[in-house]
C-alpha cells in the first residue's frame, strides 16, 4: 500500500514588482484546457465521441471515473482531480513568485504533460501583466525537504523529477502533539453543507483523513490502513490555541466563491500519527478547490 506523487514548482522573477497573485490564481482555472490542448491528437470538441480517448492523458487524469469496487465508491464516492496546485506568495505586489503543483498517484506517469502544462499557465497568466522581456521561468522538483533541483529544458521529465512516498512520509515523520497550522490560500471546507467561517480542528482533520484515505484508494497501490473511527473521536479533543484565522474575500479578488479561511492557529494534544497524516495532507491541499490553489496550508512543529 503506498502513493507516489512529484512535487514541480515554476518560480518566476521580474524586474521589478508587479501584481502577480490575481493574474495566477485565475490563470490557474485555465490549467484544465491548457492540458487539454496539449494533449488532444484528434481536434474534437467532444472527448466522449473521440475514438482516442482510451489512451489520453486528458481523459485519464480529468475523468474522475468511480471505481470498481462498490465498497471504495461508498466510502468516498466520486474521486477527487489527482493533483493540487498552489502560490507561495499571496501578498499581491511582488517580484519573485512561485507556482506549485503536487502530481499524485498514477497521474505520475504524465507528469511531463503537467510541467509542460504548468509553464504554459504560468506564462499565458505572466504575460497579462508583464512583457515577455521582463520576466524569467525556471522549474524545479523538490524532495522531502523541500530542496529544489532544477528541470533542465530538454530533460526527460519522469527520469529528472523526484519521486516522493506518501508511505514513507507516514512511517518516518516523528509525531508532534503541538503544531501551528498556517493557511496561507482561502480554506474553503464544507461545515453542516456550507463553507465554514470558523476553523474547527475536529472539522479540518476529519476532510484531511477522507482526502487522503481517498487519494490512496484511488490512485495508490491500496487503502490507508488507519483506525478512523478513533482518530475522527480523538480528533474532537485536540485544543485550539491562539487562533488566528478569519473568514474573508482575498483581496485580488471580487468573485465570492473565493472566499475563505486564511491566517495561523495552534493546536495541542494530537496523537500518533495525526501529524503525519496531516503533514502528507498539506501536500495536497484541503477543502474545495484544492486542484486550483485553494486550501494550501504548511505545519510547523511547535
Amino acid at each position: 500500500m503506498d502513493l507516489d506523487f512529484v512535487r514541480i514548482e515554476c518560480e518566476i522573477s521580474a524586474e521589478i514588482p508587479f501584481p502577480l497573485t490575481a493574474a495566477l490564481y485565475n490563470g490557474l482555472q485555465n490549467f484544465e484546457e491548457q492540458f487539454k490542448t496539449l494533449c488532444c491528437l484528434s481536434g474534437q470538441e467532444q472527448c466522449t465521441s473521440c475514438s482516442l480517448q482510451a489512451g489520453c492523458p486528458y481523459r485519464n487524469v480529468f475523468n474522475q471515473t468511480l471505481s470498481s469496487d462498490p465498497e471504495i465508491v461508498k466510502l468516498h464516492q466520486k474521486p477527487s482531480l489527482p493533483f493540487s496546485s498552489y502560490i507561495s506568495d499571496m501578498d499581491g505586489y511582488t517580484s519573485s513568485c512561485t507556482v506549485g503543483m503536487v502530481v499524485i498517484g498514477t497521474a505520475v506517469n504524465f507528469v511531463e504533460y503537467f510541467h509542460t502544462a504548468l509553464l504554459r499557465t504560468v506564462e499565458a497568466a505572466v504575460s497579462t501583466v508583464l512583457t515577455p522581456a521582463a520576466y524569467t521561468v525556471r522549474s524545479y522538483s523538490l524532495d522531502y525537504q523541500g530542496i529544489r533541483h532544477q528541470i533542465a529544458p530538454a530533460e526527460c521529465l519522469l527520469g529528472g523529477v523526484v519521486l516522493l512516498s506518501g508511505q514513507h512520509i507516514l512511517k518516518n515523520t516523528v509525531n508532534s502533539d503541538f503544531v501551528r497550522l498556517s493557511l496561507i490560500s482561502p480554506l474553503r471546507l464544507l461545515s453542516n453543507g456550507s463553507i465554514a467561517h470558523r476553523f474547527d480542528f475536529g472539522t479540518f482533520f476529519r476532510s484531511q483523513l477522507r482526502r487522503c484515505s481517498s487519494i490512496f484508494s484511488y490512485y495508490g497501490t491500496g487503502e490507508l490502513e488507519l483506525d478512523f473511527a478513533l482518530l475522527s473521536k480523538a480528533a474532537q479533543k485536540i485544543a485550539v490555541l491562539d487562533d488566528k484565522t478569519r473568514y474573508s474575500q482575498p483581496p485580488w479578488t471580487k468573485r465570492l466563491n473565493r472566499a475563505g479561511l486564511t491566517g495561523t492557529v495552534e493546536c495541542t494534544g494530537l496523537i500518533e500519527p495525526m501529524y503525519s497524516l496531516l503533514l502528507l495532507g498539506s501536500f495536497f491541499n484541503a477543502g474545495k478547490g484544492a486542484a486550483f490553489g485553494s486550501g494550501f496550508h504548511q505545519l510547523e512543529v511547535l
